[in-house]
């Protein structure tokens, strides 16, 4: 199921059915302002210099749930990328997979790991023990 709120700010959602009218019924409105009073209040924050408040904020608006809606929106409708496809191969998604994907991106707080490739340098062979044995990560 989906969640949208109906409450001030970034309270508890109610749920709601996930139908293809669902997602044309979300106030867009009133989510792109929630977000972007949140953002406003990172920047503020940010500008004087409170520092615990600018991370609390930040992680606040990594899991709210109307900046994953708005992700959502502006990844799959707004972008001029909408029509080409992904890695997945998909071009376009109906708003009942667009509620989905809301709800499925909600585990994903934390940032993968980037995949590391070796770029061959013009004169080292592959991985050469040159005495370095010193892991970045």
């Amino acid at each position: 199921m989906a969640i949208a709120s109906s409450k001030k700010g970034f309270g508890k959602p109610k749920l709601i059915k996930t139908t293809n009218n669902a997602w044309k019924a979300i106030p867009w409105t009133k989510v792109q302002r929630k977000v972007f009073k949140l953002q406003k209040s990172i920047f503020q924050a940010y500008k004087s210099g409170q520092n615990a408040k600018v991370r609390r904020w930040q992680r606040l608006l990594v899991k709210s749930y109307y900046a994953r809606l708005l992700a959502v929106r502006r990844v799959t409708q707004e972008n001029q990328g909408k029509r080409t496809a992904g890695v997945d191969g998909v071009i376009t998604i109906s708003p009942k997979q667009r509620l989905e994907l809301t709800e499925k991106i909600k585990g994903n707080l934390k940032a993968k790991a980037l995949r590391r490739v070796w770029i061959p340098k013009p004169g080292r062979d592959e991985k050469s023990g040159n005495g370095n044995t010193h892991n970045p990560r």
